[in-house]
């Protein structure tokens, strides 16, 4: 009897230890995870301002037809060279031409990185100057009833974490968002969202955006 007593004893104990074990793994992993997250985040934040530098070094280095500054056009294709048909984008929306830019082609996630520019920023005939005009905006929801931003060249979204609307790396279609505020990043319009990130619902948004000033 005691033996038994003993032995069930010592089950016990086992069972107790395994659950703690348990919760101190799930802890643990969690806080990787966290960690890992934010990793990402950081890492894509920096490569977001590298590419604001890489556009604004772009068109410094590269004059149009009449010696004024000009940006490059979307990459529509995911060879990381920039589309045009003469001296006109072929569209004003999709990938960053990172070969050109002499960037990486993915941000943390391994998803490209959009990008979408102002067409009459982007012509190689005629370049632009400080009294040129751009329409893009950066607005804090999508219904755009506050603008964080306004008259902008060019804008740049990674989308983040859930990569939804995106490329990958491979060139493979992500699914398209279903929030507004992501829809709003991946439609090709004029207008853009930036805000904290919310978490997975109908209210997902995890996008990171940066642009070109237009001063």
């Amino acid at each position: 009897m005691s033996q038994r007593s003993n032995l069930g004893f010592t089950l016990v104990e086992l069972a107790i230890v395994l659950v703690i074990v348990a919760l101190l793994s799930g802890g643990l992993m969690m806080t990787l995870s966290s960690q890992i997250d934010q990793r990402n985040y950081n890492d894509t934040q920096q490569q977001l301002q590298d590419i604001r530098d890489a556009l604004l070094g772009y068109a410094a280095s590269h004059p149009a037809l009449d010696g004024k500054p000009h940006l490059p056009c979307p990459d529509t294709d995911g060879d990381g060279l920039e589309n045009r048909v003469g001296n006109a984008c072929t569209s004003n929306d999709g990938q960053l031409p990172w070969n050109d830019l002499a960037l990486g082609n993915q941000d943390a996630w391994g998803n490209r990185f959009r990008y979408h520019v102002e067409l009459s920023f982007a012509r190689s005939d005629v370049g632009f100057s400080l009294s040129s005009s751009a329409t893009l905006r950066v607005c804090d929801q999508a219904a755009c009833t506050s603008t964080l931003a306004t008259q902008i060249p060019a804008i740049v979204v990674s989308h983040s974490r859930n990569g939804l609307g995106s490329i990958t790396a491979g060139n493979v279609a992500n699914p398209p968002p279903a929030s507004a505020d992501e829809i709003e990043n991946t439609d090709g319009d004029r207008d853009f969202v930036s805000h904290t990130p919310t978490p997975p619902g109908p209210n997902e948004f995890d996008d990171l955006v940066t642009w070109i000033s237009p001063n």
